[in-house]
């Protein structure tokens, strides 16, 4: 398939490289631009670089190796999409877990990768995830976010507080901490996350969190629910 056969993309789709391993960037650097698809616009160690490279390569994708060391990746993330709305950020991540996923949902990613993917499979899946086209089933990346969806209205069915306890799994804390917090027994903060689960259609407590952040943020409900 050549770039031309995708809907709406006459050109190579522009990619902002942002880690703090240099030996890294160049090689994922060379990767991206020897396929047909990609074109590197910039790489950067930082997100605070990233911010500016944004807005003055207008790329349609940022990838980002992390962990980033300068302690600015959510932050930064967020400026990066608030001067480049269009752009998509995707994540390649050393593990596949919960908590890398989580991580990539306060980022604003749409995407996390593992870094063990194989290099044609990354970057098609990068193409797909910037063309909006479906990602290669072997490969199956954890989406966090398709473009232009919400799950406002799943998270409207919830009560006030259950969303106080998905808050709070957000956050990471145990049912026992969740119950402290919130003057309820460990087995009724259990009932409240089954009943959130079944609202949500999902079956786990990273999942569940992941949707709660991509509408109201970390720490917004008891703000938004009293």
């Amino acid at each position: 398939m050549t770039l031309r056969a995708l809907p709406g993309v006459d050109r190579r789709i522009r990619v902002l490289l942002v880690g703090d391993h240099d030996v890294m960037r160049l090689g994922l650097r060379s990767l991206l631009e020897a396929s047909r698809w990609l074109e590197v616009v910039a790489d950067v160690p930082t997100i605070a670089e990233a911010v500016v490279a944004a807005m003055t390569h207008h790329p349609a994708l940022v990838l980002i190796v992390g962990p980033l060391g300068d302690g600015t990746g959510i932050d930064g993330c967020r400026e990066v999409l608030a001067r480049v709305q269009d752009a998509r950020i995707v994540i390649l991540s050393e593990h596949d877990d919960e908590a890398s996923m989580l991580a990539a949902t306060r980022m604003g990613a749409v995407a996390c990768l593992s870094r063990r993917v194989g290099a044609q499979n990354l970057c098609r899946t990068l193409r797909d995830v910037a063309t909006g086209g479906p990602a290669p089933p072997a490969l199956a990346p954890v989406m966090l976010r398709a473009p232009g969806t919400s799950v406002a209205r799943d998270l409207l069915a919830l009560t006030a507080q259950e969303r106080r306890v998905l808050e709070l799994v957000a956050h990471g804390k145990t049912n026992k901490e969740i119950g402290s917090a919130l003057g309820l027994s460990a087995k009724t903060v259990k009932n409240y996350l089954s009943h959130a689960f079944e609202k949500l259609n999902v079956s786990r407590r990273a999942q569940a969190a992941v949707l709660f952040i991509k509408d109201y943020g970390a720490g917004l409900v008891t703000r938004r629910s009293v």
